[in-house]
């Protein structure tokens, strides 16, 4: 017998006792049964008909300024929310002390999914280290998101440029 022959018998003797290297069967391995994998899902974004209109409740809340002296209201900014009023698409503006309010009922959404505001007025800017918005609100400047429960009370900070 060659070398080369005598290599080859003892690679297809030894074969199957290789795998266990203990005497144990060798079984190939197998995929995974239909239903026995579960992938994690992605958050769902909220569809317009998972919307309740709400006429009692309201969003409402300050926008200020941090200064040494503690919050110091910002008069006239321009306040969006997408949900708010019946017909949707509300503008609000800050009055001198800061406030706004949308008073026409909001739609609320079961699941708790955050609405996006758009808080903006010129010479004011986002402070750092907002949160990121849940997809698929808008991540730009001036947004920020807030559950709406209820009367609701959201406050929003700007810094002066």
């Amino acid at each position: 017998m060659t070398h080369r022959a005598l290599t080859a018998f003892l690679l297809l003797a030894l074969t199957p006792t290789l795998p266990g290297c203990n005497g144990d069967s060798y079984s190939a391995p197998t995929a995974p049964s239909p239903g026995s994998v579960t992938f994690p899902l992605a958050p769902r974004p909220p569809s317009p008909a998972s919307y309740t209109w709400s006429p009692a409740n309201s969003l409402s809340g300050l926008v200020y300024e941090q200064t040494a002296d503690g919050r110091r209201p910002i008069e006239g900014v321009d306040v969006y929310c997408e949900p708010c009023g019946k017909e949707t698409h509300t503008w609000a503006t800050t009055d001198a002390n800061g406030l706004y309010r949308f008073t026409d009922g909001v739609w609320t959404d079961p699941t708790n999914f955050p609405t996006r505001v758009s808080v903006t007025k010129n010479g004011f800017r986002d402070p750092a280290g907002l949160p990121r918005p849940t997809p698929p609100n808008p991540a730009s400047a001036g947004w920020r998101e807030v559950v709406i429960i209820g009367d609701t009370r959201f406050d929003v900070e700007l810094v002066r440029q």
